[in-house]
């Protein structure tokens, strides 16, 4: 696989985000805070940062970066790095410790809803939705510097004409 296309660096980019959710997965297990699932926010920071150092990565390696590599790389990251977290959960849920499972049932308002799959499907949503509103706020964020320095550009080559 080229290391300057998309898929390369989505899927490298997905790979981080996957093995820093575990990290904190298995932080938060050790420091028994498993059961907060209100930490789950944390996980924004991790989604973010995947996708920033994604599109960053592919920008150094690609002169001719455009809006849509970026895209493209950034929500290649947030799915397969979701999608690998939802797995996971799924085997964590059903065969590491099932227990936890018939924890979060007797805790959670809406726990008798829950099986392992629905709370893959809902890591999945959380996942991909963030990282696709991150994708979309770190492109818009490169697309202005990148701008700036496009007019600055411009106005020292129109200063030299002269």
């Amino acid at each position: 696989m080229d290391k300057k296309s998309i898929e390369f660096n989505g899927l490298i980019g997905g790979l981080f985000i996957f093995i820093g959710l575990l990290i904190f997965f298995f932080i938060m297990s050790l420091l028994g805070l498993v059961h907060n699932l209100e930490l789950r926010a944390l996980n924004l920071f991790i989604m973010a940062g995947g996708v920033y150092f994604s599109i960053k990565n592919i920008k150094r390696r690609n002169k001719d970066f455009d809006y849509l590599k970026g895209m493209g790389t950034g929500f290649l990251a947030a799915i397969s790095s979701s999608l690998a977290f939802a797995l996971f959960n799924i085997l964590f849920l059903t065969v590491v410790n099932p227990d936890f499972m018939t924890e979060v049932i007797a805790e959670e308002p809406f726990g008798s809803y829950l099986t392992p799959f629905t709370v893959a499907i809902v890591i999945l949503m959380e996942g991909v939705a963030s990282g696709f509103l991150f994708t979309f706020g770190i492109m818009q964020w490169f697309k202005r510097r990148e701008g700036n320095r496009k007019a600055v550009y411009k106005q020292e080559d129109s200063s030299e004409r002269k």
